[in-house]
């Protein structure tokens, strides 16, 4: 697992938590389910989409048409664990919608720490199309 992944992974865990406390507080335990599951399915995505990242830019890499089926499966997959939740009752749809609003929150977060960070490793900056280094000083 890459750092960048295990960071993003622990971040997400901490903040779905720190909502679903509340979530069941105020809405009842079908308010922390969907927070819950909707974050760990987000959470699963996000790690397939990053283990297929790292694979395509290994030698060999399976054609396009097999990154389309496999979205195309990845993409239905997400859709019925989403409709059995909110469809048999499970979990709340509203809270649903606020579980999968964390894991972008903390990409998001992320990335804005490591441009921070370290501004010259994350390309410098962007300006009318063009890639620019940072000032000399």
């Amino acid at each position: 697992m890459t750092e960048f992944r295990a960071r993003v992974t622990l971040e997400t865990a901490i903040v779905l938590i720190a909502v679903a406390v509340p979530a069941a507080w105020l809405g009842g335990p079908s308010a922390a389910i969907g927070v819950l599951a909707a974050g760990g399915l987000t959470v699963g995505n996000f790690w397939w989409l990053s283990r297929a990242a790292v694979a395509a830019g290994a030698a060999g890499a399976p054609q396009v048409s097999g990154w389309v089926f496999a979205a195309g499966i990845r993409l239905t997959l997400l859709f019925v664990a989403f409709s059995a939740l909110c469809a048999g009752g499970y979990a709340h749809p509203v809270a649903v919608v606020l579980g999968l609003t964390v894991l972008p929150c903390a990409l998001i977060f992320r990335g804005l720490r490591h441009a921070a960070a370290d501004p010259v490793s994350a390309g410098g900056g962007y300006r009318g199309g063009a890639a620019v280094a940072p000032p000399d000083h």
